[in-house]
């Protein structure tokens, strides 16, 4: 029974469930990849990030999040522009278009995460919350 127990495992089973009952709506309503939507939510909740804060904050490796980048500036929903002080590194955020698709996409993935927590008491969503923010302290997301 070492999985039953094993952090790391129960996590990302965790994180994979829950993903797959938003991945509907990002992926086939909305024709967005996973670091894609990430990537958009991160920008919409900050007025500019670089890759490498986007790289932290997704999180993913650099070339998943440049992709996700590229694809959501093709389409208009972001613009990237170069930091005056350093040339090297690049200035990502949403554009008006880019965030009215995320205002568009936000009711449906809140509604997800709704049904989903749906089953659980008033209570025990507390005790949930209060799970995560413990896990978020432990390894420093706070």
């Amino acid at each position: 029974m070492f999985l039953k127990g094993y952090l790391p495992y129960r996590l990302n089973l965790l994180a994979e469930l829950t993903s797959e009952k938003t991945r509907e709506i990002y992926r086939r309503r909305h024709d967005l990849t996973r670091p894609e939507w990430r990537v958009l939510v991160n920008l919409a909740e900050a007025p500019s990030l670089t890759a490498s804060a986007l790289c932290e904050r997704v999180p993913a490796h650099k070339t998943k999040v440049s992709r996700a980048l590229a694809a959501l500036e093709q389409r208009g929903w972001v613009t990237r522009s170069t930091d005056p002080l350093d040339r090297r590194v690049s200035h990502a955020a949403l554009t008006l278009k880019g965030k009215r698709a995320f205002n568009h996409i936000r009711p449906e993935m809140e509604a997800a995460t709704e049904a989903m927590l749906a089953p659980l008491s008033a209570e025990e969503r507390a005790t949930v919350d209060a799970g995560l923010k413990v896990l978020e302290r432990l390894f420093g997301q706070t």
